[in-house]
């Protein structure tokens, strides 16, 4: 079975809020019930054919965030998952990299027909929300990952974490 690749972006402002996308999930992963229920994300997506891990999370953040940036960041976590698509399970693998960024109006400026009906916002949240929240995020864990991020230095290799 292939794996799918993906890199994924923590954009982190100067006040230590990373900005995240909602999707509608029922929608995402070809549900066919009624129910749809929302997650929050980080910015990214998969890799096109032949494109790099690097190349691809800059053009997803200019897709999702309208943010243009000169380089990806700082590659610190790596995510494998095995998800469900339209009945088939599917292995995927993410990059995530981080950094920080200056406090911007995201918007969306270049989403696929599919991306557009998944869409619902993007938000900046600081890790005591996120934690506080009883909002679904990906990673789960995403406020215990996030704090020694955000208050010490970057791991020098990536870690492996749960989706």
């Amino acid at each position: 079975m292939a794996v799918i690749e993906s890199a994924r972006a923590l954009l982190v402002d100067p006040v230590n809020r990373v900005l995240l996308i909602k999707l509608d999930i029922g929608r995402a992963f070809g549900s066919t019930s009624d129910e749809h229920r929302a997650i929050w994300l980080t910015p990214g997506g998969s890799l096109h054919p032949g494109e790099s891990h690097e190349d691809a999370l800059l053009r997803e953040i200019r897709e999702e965030t309208g943010l243009i940036l000169a380089h990806p960041g700082h590659w610190v976590w790596t995510s494998p998952k095995r998800v469900i698509r339209d009945g088939v399970p599917v292995d995927t693998q993410a990059r995530v990299y981080i950094q920080r960024v200056p406090h911007f109006a995201a918007a969306p400026t270049a989403l696929t027909a599919e991306e557009r009906e998944q869409f619902r916002e993007l938000r900046w949240w600081s890790i005591d929300e996120i934690a506080d929240s009883r909002e679904t995020f990906i990673p789960r864990s995403l406020a215990a990952l996030l704090s020694p991020l955000l208050s010490g230095p970057w791991p020098e290799a990536p870690l492996l974490i749960e989706p």
